[in-house]
């Protein structure tokens, strides 16, 4: 039916390639614009039109029925600059420069900011990958149309469905998003190499694949990676330690967000954590231990020293506990600590305990909060985890002024299921017009908490 079995793999790599750079581009754009469904939807945007026209392009290409030189010519250039652009839009090294370019000339915006991304980095190499199934198509030998078309059709499906699952839940979850982007244009490159052996340019095109996927290796290698200080990549976080010397502290980086701080100084911590601790954890009655759910595990600072409590943190990401034990904390967590790799809407969902003290504290980025933990829904059943008098408190990084929609929109969301609530910010963590404000809340009504004030005396209660 086909000329060549590797003409017709090279449909279905082509379908695994492009679901595996779909999800690698949403995954490694994440420390930089989020992941909230406007951003992913512009990924998924900047790969099904092109592959669209793509199709459409391969099926315009004027090659002579059976030309199998000239298939094989197009679709070994397609493959090299595909996976040479794709280099470029999916490695580390490049996505940080990028981001700081795009910074620098004031595109801050993260919808403009994935925009270009995605027009630069994806349009391009998946419409050229979008003329493989037409472009082999020209290599049928004559059998029926039909069958050749759903044969097709079904190894690129197949190849994508390869893609989404393995790519995910296999590469990036046990290996590394870094070697998952390494294997996925790796192996367009050696297709590639292979598919252009049988033709008379081979002595120019191999050799070329041979230095662009050394290329690729390299600039996603180990090495690189802790050249810049990562020690997790995996599907859910790109994690980061740095040192000060100077403050003889840790910090914790998780997806371009500062998460945690630990420091020889008590006072080199962050804000936020100081005052949970101070104005929450060291006012419980100590005449008996508390239960405390932290949602957002980072790297387990909030009670870090007490030992007397027991402490539950929930964090999606499963390496955080190794990955903070041996690199951030470099010791162990008391045994008086749990953590529970789970979704926190999952954990929450199935939860049948209570809790006296629940922090909300996940970020997906700098400044993006986990969509699914900001709805009415989620606060509900973090009210439902709560034991009578117990108190919820909540790290949300917005605009104290309430100077954009979003700041009055989750401020008038937690107070549709916390009336009695107060807001505390705290103004040396300010970015920019916005700041990390503490929300504490949690008692019945007549019970309102204490009204905290920044250092401006402003109360916080109301606005």
């Amino acid at each position: 039916m086909f000329s060549s079995p590797l003409l017709l793999g090279a449909v279905a790599i082509e379908g695994y390639a492009v679901l595996a750079v779909e999800l690698l581009a949403i995954r490694q754009l994440t420390p930089y614009v989020g992941n909230a469904t406007d951003t992913v939807a512009i990924v998924i945007a900047a790969v099904l039109l092109p592959l669209a026209f793509g199709y459409e392009a391969g099926g315009r290409a004027e090659f002579a029925s059976g030309d199998e030189a000239g298939i094989r010519r197009r679709l070994t250039r397609n493959l090299l600059v595909a996976s040479l652009i794709l280099s470029f839009g999916l490695s580390h090294p490049f996505l940080v420069t990028f981001f700081q370019i795009l910074d620098g000339i004031g595109l801050t915006h993260r919808l403009a900011q994935a925009a270009a991304h995605t027009s630069l980095f994806l349009v391009y190499p998946i419409y050229l990958m979008g003329q493989t199934i037409p472009l082999v198509a020209y290599c049928s030998t004559g059998g029926s149309l039909p069958r050749s078309t759903g044969l097709m059709l079904f190894l690129s499906t197949f190849g994508s469905f390869l893609g989404s699952v393995v790519s995910t839940l296999v590469f990036m979850t046990f290996l590394g998003v870094h070697i998952t982007v390494a294997f996925t244009l790796g192996l367009l490159v050696l297709l590639a190499a292979l598919i252009g052996w049988r033709t008379e340019s081979r002595n120019k095109l191999v050799p070329a694949a041979g230095a662009l996927g050394l290329y690729i290796v390299a600039i996603n290698s180990p090495a690189v990676m802790q050249a810049y200080g990562i020690v997790s990549n995996n599907l859910y976080s790109e994690v980061r330690v740095v040192t000060n010397p100077a403050e003889n502290s840790r910090l914790m980086v998780i997806n371009n967000s500062p998460s945690s701080k630990v420091a020889a100084h008590p006072e080199h911590r962050f804000a936020y954590v100081k005052f949970i601790e101070k104005e929450v954890l060291e006012k419980l009655d100590p005449a008996r231990p508390h239960r405390i759910l932290v949602i957002g595990a980072g790297g387990f600072t909030i009670g870090l020293e007490d030992r007397v409590n027991t402490y539950t943190y929930v964090d999606i990401d499963p390496a955080l506990r190794e990955v903070s034990e041996e690199h951030f904390l470099r010791r162990p967590l008391t045994p008086n600590k749990t953590f529970v790799p789970e979704s926190a809407r999952a954990f929450l969902r199935r939860n049948n305990q209570t809790y006296d003290v629940v922090v909300l504290d996940a970020f997906t980025n700098r400044l993006n909060l986990p969509p699914d933990l900001i709805t009415r829904e989620a606060f509900m059943a973090v009210e439902q985890a709560l034991a009578p008098g117990g108190r919820v408190i909540m790290n949300v990084i917005t605009s104290p002024t309430f100077e954009d929609r979003f700041s009055r929109s989750i401020d008038a969301t937690i107070r549709s299921v916390f009336p009695f609530v107060s807001r505390h910010v705290l103004p040396q963590t300010q970015v920019g017009s916005v700041a990390s404000v503490l929300y504490l809340g949690g008692g019945h009504e007549g019970e309102p908490y204490e009204i905290y004030t920044d250092n401006r005396n402003r109360s916080f209660l109301d606005y």
